[in-house]
């Protein structure tokens, strides 16, 4: 009896091209049986790979990378087979926006923080998805950008992206950075308003990639036809004609094969979306270039010290790119 390739995503639209390629039967013509886990968190995605429960998943980077280097329990050798997307991390903010739309830099969006952070009438509580995600990366480019001291001025809370709707409306948080749909539908439903995000502080950065482990990987031709299938979905899901069809399946129940993601929102921020912080879909393998600034801004950070940044490798090439915690002694 042939096991299923477990792939693990979170209700979010970047999870699309996985949902539509098992919907529309892609992976089946590939000759893949697969089966898609929902997961209530990223801790869930990073255990389920580093523990073997998953055998690829829709993740960022800086979680990918710290669970190679062994941050979720012990080293993981991970692949990352595709490009999945880019942009679409909205900085949701509560209440009233004291400016007309997204703040500038410098000292005019200081002013706006300031007046935002008197109405809040606390510290601001802002929420991100997890401590090692592009949504905390860019949080605090943005911050920075507004000469607002990520460190000192604001505290950082960790939740899933489900759980801010909720957060928003009971007043436990008073921000977030979160991916698409959650952000545009706090907005939509009057939650909370967009002060920035992923294009106005680093423009079509690469969001999510599909990460494979290295037993999948090097199963005969396996990552060669899920890269195939990936690639034909990736597509698919770049044509806004498309918008409609794909709203409705991720809108569906978990039991029918959706998200349960919410139309009006996940139609605003999809391919050809009228969303200030619309995501795109990105096909092709994953590039060093990718995730330099992602690599620059950890080390930084602490995240990662001198040996972890010289033994993180990538492999390029088609579709054979691997992202490994390997000795680069004999390189």
């Amino acid at each position: 009896m042939t096991v299923p390739i477990r792939i693990g995503v979170m209700k979010l639209a970047d999870s699309a091209p996985v949902i539509m390629a098992q919907q529309k039967g892609i992976f089946a013509r590939y000759g893949l049986e697969t089966e898609i886990v929902v997961s209530p968190s990223w801790a869930n995605i990073a255990d389920g790979l580093a523990w073997n429960r998953l055998d690829a998943a829709v993740l960022f980077a800086p979680l990918a990378l710290m669970t190679i280097l062994g941050r979720r329990g012990h080293d993981t050798v991970l692949r990352p087979l595709s490009r999945i997307s880019r942009g679409g991390n909205t900085i949701m903010l509560r209440g009233t926006n004291p400016a007309e739309g997204v703040w500038r830099m410098g000292g005019e969006g200081r002013e706006m923080f300031d007046m935002w952070q008197a109405s809040v009438g606390r510290k601001p509580r802002i929420a991100v998805v997890h401590i090692y995600s592009t949504h905390l990366l860019i949080l605090r480019r943005f911050l920075k950008m507004i000469d607002v001291d990520i460190d000192r001025e604001v505290e950082i809370l960790v939740m899933p992206p489900t759980d801010m709707i909720s957060a928003f409306s009971k007043e436990e948080i008073d921000g977030c950075c979160v991916g698409a749909p959650w952000g545009t539908e706090a907005e939509r439903i009057g939650l909370a308003f967009c002060a920035g995000g992923s294009s106005t502080v680093l423009p079509a950065h690469i969001e999510k990639i599909l990460v494979v482990s290295d037993a999948l990987f090097r199963t005969t031709d396996t990552d060669q036809r899920m890269f195939s299938a990936m690639q034909e979905s990736l597509s698919f899901c770049q044509m806004s004609e498309h918008r409609d069809e794909i709203t409705e399946t991720l809108a569906l129940p978990l039991p029918e094969g959706g998200l349960m993601l919410p139309r009006q929102a996940t139609f605003r921020i999809l391919p050809g979306g009228a969303a200030q912080e619309a995501l795109g879909f990105a096909s092709g393998v994953v590039q060093p270039s990718d995730i330099k600034w992602i690599i620059n801004d950890m080390a930084t950070l602490g995240w990662l010290g001198h040996d972890d940044c010289s033994n993180l490798v990538f492999w390029t090439g088609s579709p054979d790119t691997r992202l490994v915690h390997a000795d680069t002694s004999s390189l």
